[in-house]
């Protein structure tokens, strides 16, 4: 399973499934952590909550490993099935978290960079057509 713990060791894994460099990504990373937290502590204080704050399931990845996973939604026009199964999610959990990381990335990037909408449903690659389309993106995810 892939997770950016593993890939930031691998020499421009991050920058070939994401565009950004490591650097790039771990900056991006420092400005997306706190309003990712306003966020989310916004969203888990709605009054209509019936659990406390802190109760219920805890995510599976980490926040770096959501973004990466976000980050390659976007930019390689995947499907949630096919990040899925490279994250060892499940795919309405990469539709779930990706589009609230997204949203923040907008917050976040204030209009530098214009983020695309993820692929709806139906659309995007799944593992065969992204493999095709993308050949070294095998050799990276193979070797994390």
């Amino acid at each position: 399973m892939l997770r950016y713990e593993t890939l930031r060791h691998r020499r421009g894994g991050v920058k070939a499934l994401t565009g950004l460099t490591l650097r790039e990504f771990e900056e991006l990373y420092e400005r997306f952590v706190p309003a990712w937290e306003e966020a989310e502590r916004e969203r888990l204080s709605r009054p209509d909550r019936q659990r406390a704050i802190g109760a219920g399931r805890t995510y599976k990845l980490g926040l770096a490993t959501y973004l990466l996973m976000t980050m390659m939604w976007v930019r390689l026009y995947l499907t949630t099935e096919a990040l899925g199964a490279w994250f060892g999610v499940h795919k309405a959990t990469v539709s779930r978290n990706g589009r609230r990381i997204l949203a923040v990335l907008r917050q976040v990037s204030e209009g530098e960079i214009d983020w695309p909408d993820p692929p709806a449903r139906g659309e995007g690659k799944d593992l065969a057509e992204a493999l095709a389309a993308y050949p070294d993106l095998f050799a990276i995810l193979d070797g994390t």
